[in-house]
């Protein structure tokens, strides 16, 4: 891509698409690829969050097609990996991308480790995040989903991944299924943009009454955005638009 075309390509906001995509799966347990490909093509997304990630072993199978039928480059962070005899697979958060990567770092938000036993309460909890050529301001972009039934867990991830966010060079944002609405635990201070303001509900899918999926991003950042209607997980997606303060 050409210089021109990749400045052309980054017009306007940061176009961003996030999504709890349930392991690929639909309500009636059938495939729902071709429901978040449609999407992606429809939104035309810079940046794609997806998390419930479920991949085989060793190589990427639906993110890989996803990324390639839609012209993604595609990152995989698995927060575990599963299996009995060998690793079978990996689950965790994934980011697609047409900007141009300049890092990509991963952070276990649970210390100490903990090993993976078949339930939803064993699972380790981590963030992925790019950092990503956008115009003249280098983002750092995240992704991340946190515990639903250990609320202790979930606090004490936040707690770790804003701790972090203070570390990153330059502006950040991160959209996940923070399975909490951040009025439990964000001070409404201003120094952490939440987006969609005011909260807009994202689960269940069929009658969404939750507030849990949604973006935080740094002071300086204006972010906008609005939660899709659209069938295809027991989440709704969520469309956001982001750029600098000042910027038109």
């Amino acid at each position: 891509m050409s210089v021109t075309d990749r400045n052309q390509q980054q017009e306007g906001p940061l176009r961003i698409l996030h999504w709890n995509i349930h392991s690929w799966r639909d309500a009636s347990d059938s495939s729902n690829l071709e429901v978040i490909i449609d999407l992606v093509g429809e939104t035309d997304p810079h940046v794609v969050s997806l998390v419930e990630v479920d991949e085989p072993w060793g190589m990427s199978d639906s993110l890989n097609e996803l990324a390639n039928r839609a012209g993604y480059s595609w990152i995989f962070a698995p927060s575990f990996e599963f299996g009995y005899q060998a690793p079978a697979g990996g689950f965790g958060n994934a980011l697609l991308t047409k900007l141009p990567i300049l890092a990509v770092q991963q952070w276990q938000l649970l210390w100490p480790s903990r090993l993976y036993e078949g339930t939803e309460p064993s699972e380790p909890r981590s963030a992925v995040f790019a950092k990503l050529g956008f115009l003249l301001a280098p983002l750092w972009f995240g992704s991340t989903h946190l515990s639903r039934s250990d609320s202790q867990d979930r606090v004490s991830s936040l707690r770790r991944l804003i701790t972090l966010t203070q570390k990153l060079d330059g502006h950040w944002l991160v959209c996940g299924d923070f399975n909490a609405p951040v009025s439990s635990w964000l001070d409404n201070d201003h120094s952490i943009v939440v987006c969609p303001e005011p909260a807009q509900p994202t689960y269940p899918a069929n009658e969404p009454v939750e507030s849990i999926d949604y973006c935080v991003a740094s002071p300086g950042l204006f972010v906008e955005g609005k939660v899709l209607p659209v069938g295809g997980s027991d989440h709704l997606p969520l469309l956001v638009f982001a750029r600098l303060a000042g910027e038109r």
